[in-house]
């Protein structure tokens, strides 16, 4: 059995545990210590056994990861058209399916041949958690459907490179407008209530109807505000002393009267209860009726912009998704040096010409890879890359290893650099071991 060091320390640190009383648990601290020190870094089942026991967790929260993050991960087109999977709806040959470049066990965007033949109302589907963007490729125009209802909003004509984002469960559907054939790429890049609802899974049925209820009860954020505020055993009057905000003021926002507490006010109430106060401000909202929000292909030509070596031109995105990214870059020539590296995957897909991808593995190795249309490739965060060439490449990016939530952590963690230098592969202990002076 393989324990990981790093893992190891932080479950002692987070137990206020040390080898000494870890040996006193029934652990060898001859074994522990050369696990730590990584001289002999495999154990016996029965002391992983021993180890699990004394720190109370389960054998895979100190295991040693079997992965490893790759800097990235390439698919010729060859290899993205092996990967075809043909779909049955209502009697009909609906969709082909292709998955893009990805590390093995982690989504990927997929490409679907829209092939339910013009004239024919598609079968929706049942959507799923996991937010998406999606773009149509063309050549053909493609119907979207997604509602049982037909109107505007859930029965539009998507042009080839328009786009669009969905909320989670948004039933969706497409077919072809005309005998001209379509394709898109989708995106269901990671859903961040993923591990709250894993969470409210386990829970019994009166906690979650009590959650739910709560968020039933008016705006999302006045929601936040009440469950801030019974946290912290305060109501509008002692909570409006504390920090010097009317009191009338704090109840009509947690009735639901979100305009009642300006900026200014929401954070005074965080400063002095103890809270961050952003998720109280009400987000900018993009969508539709559906949850939906597109962008037109002209409206995407009108924002074309220059970025480093490349012509830029947005896919739809919204700020209510602040982790699904959509670009279309434009490549001409030589990048100067390599001159891309985002907080955040990409998954890329060449539409047009021949393009070469450039990057730096983790030793400093340059590596490149040439690629022609329905090239797929992926990129790790900041791992420094670029494209040149003559051609066009969608660059698609979810939250799934670095991403929002984690921009908002760091922005209210003290000495986020230095936190984080400390953290990653942390073998210190927390300084009541032997020989700490302690």
């Amino acid at each position: 059995m393989t324990p990981d060091r790093f893992r190891l320390m932080h479950w002692m640190n987070a137990r206020k545990t040390t080898p000494d009383l870890l040996g006193a648990a029934g652990v060898d601290t001859a074994v522990l210590t050369a696990v730590l020190d990584g001289s002999a870094p495999e154990v016996s089942e029965e002391q992983f056994t021993a180890l699990c026991a004394a720190l109370r967790v389960a054998p895979e929260q100190i295991a040693a990861r079997q992965d490893s993050t790759p800097a990235a991960v390439v698919l010729t087109a060859d290899q993205l058209h092996a990967t075809r999977r043909p779909i049955r709806r209502a009697g009909l040959h609906f969709y082909n399916y292709y998955t893009m470049a990805a590390p093995e066990g982690q989504v990927a965007p997929v490409i679907l041949d829209i092939l339910c033949p013009a004239g024919t109302l598609p079968e929706l589907n049942n959507g799923h958690l996991e937010p998406a963007i999606t773009v149509n490729l063309g050549p053909g125009r493609i119907h979207g459907r997604w509602g049982a209802e037909l109107d505007a909003t859930t029965w539009r004509v998507l042009e080839p490179g328009d786009s669009y984002v969905e909320s989670s469960y948004c039933p969706h559907a497409y077919s072809l407008v005309d005998g001209t054939p379509a394709r898109i790429v989708s995106y269901t890049g990671d859903s961040n209530l993923a591990p709250l609802l894993d969470e409210a899974n386990a829970w019994g049925d009166p906690a979650a109807a009590t959650m739910i209820a709560d968020l039933d009860a008016g705006p999302p954020v006045s929601a936040v505000l009440r469950a801030a505020l019974r946290r912290r055993c305060f109501d509008a009057d002692s909570a409006g002393l504390a920090c010097g905000v009317d009191a009338d003021h704090i109840s009509a926002f947690c009735d639901g009267r979100t305009d009642s507490l300006d900026p200014d006010e929401l954070r005074a109430l965080g400063r002095s209860l103890g809270f961050d106060f952003r998720p109280l401000i009400e987000p900018v909202r993009r969508r539709d009726a559906l949850g939906k929000t597109h962008l037109t292909a002209a409206e995407s030509r009108a924002g074309s912009r220059a970025f480093a070596s490349y012509t830029a031109t947005s896919l739809a995105m919204t700020p209510e998704l602040p982790d699904l990214v959509g670009v279309l870059l434009a490549v001409d020539g030589e990048a100067q040096g390599l001159d891309l590296a985002d907080h955040g995957e990409n998954h890329y897909l060449v539409t047009a010409g021949d393009l070469t991808l450039h990057w730096q593995e983790p030793d400093g190795t340059a590596v490149a890879a040439t690629l022609g249309p329905d090239g797929t490739a992926w990129l790790a965060p900041l791992v420094a890359h670029s494209w040149s060439g003559r051609g066009t490449v969608v660059k698609l990016g979810s939250g799934e290893r670095l991403g929002y939530l984690d921009h908002l952590e760091l922005t209210n963690t003290f000495a986020p650099a230095a936190t984080l230098r400390r953290g990653r592969q942390d073998a210190r202990g927390w300084g009541y071991e032997p020989g700490s002076g302690n």
